[in-house]
Parts: structure tokens; sequence; C-alpha cells
């Protein structure tokens, strides 16, 4: 970036103007009043010769801080990374319709149009979490741009009425805040897709970017479906679990209407993950209904980068396909490399296979992709305490922390670092503030071993043993059994956690709680039941 971008970026050109402006009427005033005010002339000069001087260390001042509507702030660009010009981010689009309800279109328009633009090879793109946590506040795009690193910053309104929409869009270069363009489009929905088709190329015109390929379209279908897949999207993003079931019912909706749309049935896969994820009685019929729609995506489409990523997601949580893993997650890897969903489980997969450069170089990537998504963070803190590096993971949890304050798990992860350490007092204290029932007993039970108060600790793990819903939690119980030095059992946890397809089995490579297992015979054999130690050879 050139000092005369900086100082544009900056305001400082602006600021010394303004200065210049203001001080020369303060003296011209001055030259005015002071003769009557029976003022002697050197007092004049001084006010001349202060406003003169005045320059530097305003000048100074406007390239240190800038003014947001926060107020005065540090500029941390002046130690932050330079952002790629060819960078954007797409920020949920304002729902200007009448009805409320219809904020789902207005979401789900700005995630599509997010994902058509990640599609070119040429453009850096700030993923969908990151860019969605700015949602309903009164954005300053500067301080936007700089959170996501990025140089250009997308934004619009969507006006929905029946069958007629309104969408207005605006890019707008971050250090100036200067519209590169913007148009308005009154269309019907049928003609959603060539509006999005048309933003993309907008997009890169006005950015001046010189593509290898073409630029990327949209896979088309009827307005309806459309519209009921992206109700499903917006549900399945949702967060909230009682809402998965709407996103299903939506897909299958959608589905219904074009059973050969591709987005529809990958969404469908994402949303009974998230289901799964979250617990449910039936989860091995759902993992089935997963992979399904995932591998329907791909027959209809084998360029879904999304796809690919929940397909590689299934096979390494649930059934240690690693073969299956591996090859989905090369192939989304391939068609999207800056995609954080499909960077993020390539991460996911390298540590539970052990291959332990691989994923955190794939972690750190997928932070930087999505800085403001805590998911990352949390599994590459994990796996630097994995490798006894415990500085480092708390100043990631840090980060977590910062990001989110109620974050689930955040707590518990500096639990488990001062167990580690051996301060089980400290540990304590960290996890009386976990704000997830589960994880804040689960810690807490390690670390009442820790400080030698094994009767409660006991007490507490009974209550996790008591606890253990259909298809989940056996893995938190086999390394609560190995922490103890109750190896047996702590085996049969992990074959229970095997046998019911428990999500925990990713963290077999990776958990310090499973050491005291690493010497015993049964260890080796279970990797090779497992088919883990193959797949790190």
């Amino acid at each position: 970036m050139s000092v005369l971008t900086e100082l544009k970026r900056r305001h400082v050109v602006r600021v010394l103007l303004a200065y210049a402006i203001a001080g020369w009427v303060v003296v011209e005033v001055a030259d005015v009043i002071f003769p009557g005010l029976s003022i002697p002339s050197w007092v004049g000069s001084i006010v001349t010769w202060a406003y003169v001087l005045g320059f530097v260390p305003i000048a100074i001042l406007a390239w240190i801080f800038e003014w947001t509507p926060e107020g005065l702030k540090r500029d941390l660009g002046l130690a932050g990374p330079v952002p790629n010009k060819n960078s954007i981010a797409v920020l949920p689009f304002v729902n200007m319709s009448d009805d409320a309800s219809n904020e789902y279109f207005s979401d789900g328009l700005s995630e599509e149009l997010l994902n058509l633009l990640a599609k070119i090879p040429e453009l850096h793109v700030a993923a969908r979490t990151s860019s969605f946590s700015f949602k309903g506040e009164k954005v300053h795009i500067p301080s936007v741009a700089e959170k996501l690193n990025v140089a250009n910053v997308l934004e619009g309104s969507v006006r929905k009425s029946g069958d007629r929409v309104r969408i207005t869009v605006q890019l707008i270069e971050a250090t100036d805040g200067y519209h590169l363009w913007s148009e308005t489009y009154d269309r019907t929905l049928d003609d959603i897709f060539a509006i999005q088709d048309e933003i993309a190329r907008s997009v890169v015109d006005a950015l001046k970017i010189s593509l290898l390929g073409e630029v990327p379209t949209v896979t088309e279908t009827d307005p309806q479906t459309f519209a009921l897949y992206l109700k499903g999207m917006y549900f399945t993003t949702s967060g909230e679990p009682d809402k998965f079931d709407n996103a299903i019912g939506a897909f299958r909706e959608a589905l219904e209407r074009d059973p050969d749309y591709a987005p529809a049935w990958s969404g469908l896969a994402h949303a009974y993950w998230y289901q799964i994820s979250y617990g449910v009685p039936d989860k091995s019929e759902r993992i089935e209904k997963a992979f399904e729609a995932s591998d329907r995506a791909l027959a209809l489409d084998d360029g879904l980068a999304e796809a690919y990523a929940v397909k590689a997601l299934l096979s390494t949580s649930f059934d240690g396909q690693w073969s299956r893993a591996e090859a989905a997650i090369s192939r989304g890897l391939k068609i999207a490399p800056g995609s954080a969903q499909v960077v993020i489980q390539a991460g996911y997969l390298a540590r539970a296979q052990g291959r332990l450069d691989d994923a955190e170089r794939h972690l750190r990537q997928a932070i930087a992709l999505d800085p403001l998504n805590t998911t990352g963070h949390i599994w590459l803190s994990m796996l630097l305490m994995s490798r006894g590096r415990l500085d480092e993971a708390v100043g990631i949890i840090e980060q977590i922390l910062a990001l989110n304050p109620r974050r689930a798990v955040a707590h518990q992860l500096l639990g488990r670092v001062h167990i580690l350490r051996g301060q089980a007092k400290a540990a304590l204290e960290e996890l009386d503030k976990e704000p997830d029932e589960f994880w804040r007993r689960y810690g807490m039970n390690l670390a009442l071993v820790a400080a030698d108060r094994q009767d409660e600790a006991d007490a507490i793990l009974q209550q996790l043993i008591e606890g253990v819903e259909g298809d989940s939690e056996y893995f938190q119980v086999a390394e609560s059994m190995a922490f103890r030095g109750r190896l047996d059992e702590a085996f049969e946890w992990l074959e229970l956690a095997y046998e019911h397809r428990d999500n925990g089995i990713a963290e077999m490579m990776t958990s310090p709680f499973l050491r005291p297992l690493h010497t015993d015979a049964r260890w080796p054999a279970l990797l090779d039941k497992l088919g883990l130690r193959q797949s790190t050879r």
C-alpha cells in the first residue's frame, strides 16, 4: 500500500484541510479583534506561529487516530496486516419489506451472493459467520473492514412484496467510504438469479479484477423453490436447535418442487448435521439421511464445495471412513481453496487423524478467512493443548472470550489448561464461569480429581454417566476414567463411543486426558480398529 493511499485511508489530508481553514479563521479574527482590545501585537504573532507549528502534531494525531461513531480510536491498521485490494466482505442485506418474516429472504440473498463471489479465485471473500456478526448493528465501514481485513464492503437492502422485489446494492471502498458502484434492481422474482449474476459481474468490473476464467453463475430453479431453500438456510444457520426441524421441512418442501436442485440437497445435509450435533434420539438414521443428501447433491453438481465439506465432516465425526473424508475434503479444497467452511473441515479431519502440522496450518488459515467465527479458535486451542503449547492455547482462548464472553466451552478450555499445568484451584475457579452445564460438570469432574477431592469428583462423574443420552457423551466419560487411571473402564467407554458413533472419537488422537492409555497394549489395537494408525503412517 502506498503512502498516498495510507494518507487517504487515515483521512490525514481531510483533517489538515479542516485544521487549515479553522486556523485561518482564528488568525484572521485575532488580527481584527486584538487591536481593539489593546492586546499587544506580539500575542497575535504567537497565535500565528502556533497555528503554523500545529500542522505537525495534528498530522501525527490524524495518522495515529481516527474518528469513529464510537469516538476517537487508535488506528490499529498501523500494526495489522494490509488487506488485499481484491478482498471483500458481504454484509447481511437489510430487510426493508413490510413483512418482518421476509428477513430469511434478505439474509439468504446476501449469503448466496457471498457464496457466488467466493467462487472467484482471484477475489478474497470474508466468510459468512464473520460478515453476518454485524447483523443488526449500525456499522462503521472502516471498522468492519479492519476487523475482517478486507479492502471493500458490499452492502444493500431488499424489499419484497408478492412476486416483486427491489434490491439496492452498493460496493464501498473501505479506506475512504468511496462508492465504487451502486445499483437498484426493480424486478420480479423470476429475475432473481439474473440479478445475482449481474451483481457478481459488476463487483468484478468495479474492482478491475483480471479473471483467469469466467465469472461464476448461480444454480437456477423456480423462484418458489429458491425461496424455500433460503428459508431452510435461514433456520439452519440460526443456531437454535428448535429451528432445525423447520430447516429440514423447508428443504424437503423445496426438493418436492425441484428434486434436482443440488443446493437444497446440500443444505439438507447440513441441517441434519446441526441437528445431530445437538443430540437426537434417532441419531444413526439421521446420519444416513445426511450422507444420502450430500451424495445426492454431489451427483447433481460435483462442483458444490459445501457438499464436500459436510460429507467430510460426517465421515470424520461418525463413521471413521477416513478415505471417504480425505477424498471429499481434497476435492472441496481444489474447488474452493479460500472457503473457510472447507478449510476448517480440512483442519478438523487432520486433527482427528493425528496429522498435527497439517491441522494447525488449516485451522490458522480458517481463522484468517473467518476471524470472528470462534469454532476455528476452539479447535486450534485444543490442538495446541495436545502439543503442549499451553501459553499459545491460552492466547487463542482469550481471543474467543474477547469475541464472545459467553461462548460455551471457552471457560472449560481454560480450565483444561490449568489442569494440565497442575493448577487445580485455578481450574475450579475458571470452570465455575462456564455457562454450559454439561461442559462445566465435565470440567469440574476432572479438576476435582486433580485437586485430590475424589469423592466429589466421582459424584459428578456419576451424574455424567446417568446423563448419557442416546448416542453422545460416551467419549467424555472415557476421558474421565482414563484421567483417574481406571483404564479398563476407559477402554470400555471408548468401545461404546465407537459403537454409538459418538463424534468425540475425532478427539482420540489429540486428547491429553487419554495419555494414560497410550502405553497399554490395547491402545494400538483400538487405533487399528478405528483405522487411525493406518491413516497417520
